[in-house]
């Protein structure tokens, strides 16, 4: 029996999805549209192996998962299992919409075979609410032949070499870095993160904790480079996608970009390199994010939906279903994970990352904290006025877990 999927963005509750369909054999998976084609394959093999099961596939898409997901628990007329962000997990857990999924876990799928930190983000009180499949960072990208004209000869590892190599690369209408300022605040105050927690903050059960000096620190790469001229004036207008054409069309000589940036530039002929991004004294670090399987808590067919999830978490079918990285270390062994130019975010991942801040009362602070940035990429305030300012916010918001002590 071949799997049914319903094209489009999800537009109806679930009961209308299922319409027609007995719950105890049916099991409802809303993905992302992206995971379709490799999707339908291997829920054909689930099926054939569940022959008492049939999966009914519902797209979503990137800009309309999280409302609709949102309504679907609220509401609680949900499917059975939803592919959704790990760091938005949290904020359904605190609402008791997800089941536990903790007895997923054991010889088949150890705990320890995943990579450090996606568990934690997805887990509360001692469940775990997710199995992530795919996890993945930000690292360092850059242009091997406008580094090359500046007589650089590899990558920046330190603060200092970052600054020193994008002063260099910067002359006419090419600047040695760019940030997505004018994007989603998420965006922007992601890379501002990273060189926070390279500075010294930490993040705890998914709350940030800043310090004055972290963010100040942060604050004199991210924005006082526009400010002072080594980052593209652009950075103030431009999102992800923007910055990435900027970098394809030589306009500027790195950034702080995703893995998946890295294929669209080889296919443009860049002559690109990619490593871990530099801290202060050494590696730097990041948030991790990824998308994982959830399944509701009022979902009509829970063990079904176990079902699927434990076959989707496979490390074969978590390989194939990834195109950054799979969240098991098992899964990852293939050596398409590790070619010269996706080992460096690997790397990244691995070994220089924490899960990036999920608490609600975060979420909430992140567009007063981007319009800090811009304040101080357009001069009008200083990176320690600017770091004052988003440590009075975390105390008022997070209070003693955004504090940090560090005033």
């Amino acid at each position: 029996m071949s799997a049914a999927l319903v094209l489009g963005v999800v537009g109806t509750i679930a009961s209308a999805v299922v319409s027609g369909h007995d719950s105890a054999r049916t099991v409802t998976w809303w993905l992302p549209n992206w995971d379709t084609p490799i999707a339908t394959e291997l829920v054909a093999q689930f099926e054939a192996e569940n022959p008492d099961l049939t999966v009914r596939m519902v797209e979503t898409t990137v800009d309309t998962i999280a409302n609709k997901v949102s309504v679907a628990l609220d509401s609680g007329d949900t499917p059975d299992v939803i592919t959704e962000l790990a760091s938005r997990t949290r904020t359904y857990v605190r609402e008791n919409q997800l089941a536990d999924l903790s007895d997923l876990f054991g010889p088949q799928m150890p705990r320890e075979d995943f990579i450090s930190g996606a568990l934690d983000a997805v887990s509360s009180g001692g469940a775990v609410h997710a199995v992530p499949y795919r996890w993945d960072c930000i690292a360092l990208i850059y242009n091997k032949d406008l580094l090359a004209g500046a007589g650089i000869t590899g990558p920046p590892t330190t603060w200092a070499d970052f600054a020193a190599d994008a002063k260099a690369v910067t002359a006419g209408d090419v600047a040695g870095v760019a940030w997505p300022m004018g994007g989603t605040p998420n965006d922007l105050v992601n890379r501002f993160l990273g060189f926070a927690l390279s500075a010294g903050a930490t993040v705890e059960d998914g709350v940030p904790r800043l310090t004055t000096e972290s963010s100040r620190a942060a604050l004199e790469v991210v924005a006082s480079s526009v400010a002072d001229g080594w980052a593209s004036r652009s950075s103030l207008e431009v999102d992800n996608t923007e910055v990435r054409e900027l970098f394809i069309n030589g306009r500027v000589g790195m950034y702080v970009g995703g893995v998946f940036d890295v294929q669209l530039q080889l296919d443009a002929g860049m002559n690109v390199g990619t490593a871990v991004t530099p801290g202060p004294a050494g590696p730097g670090m990041q948030g991790a994010d990824g998308w994982g399987y959830v399944v509701p808590a009022e979902a009509p067919n829970t063990e079904g939906a176990k079902r699927l999830v434990a076959f989707l978490s496979r490390p074969a079918n978590m390989a194939r279903l990834t195109s950054t990285y799979p969240a098991r270390i098992s899964a990852a062994d293939d050596p398409r994970f590790h070619d010269e130019y996706r080992q460096a975010h690997y790397e990244q991942l691995t070994e220089h990352s924490v899960p990036t801040p999920n608490d609600p009362a975060w979420v909430s602070m992140i567009p007063s904290v981007a319009g800090t940035i811009q304040s101080v990429a357009l001069g009008e305030s200083t990176p320690d006025e600017g770091a004052r300012a988003i440590q009075a916010e975390a105390d008022r918001v997070l209070g003693p877990a955004g504090a940090g002590g560090g005033r």
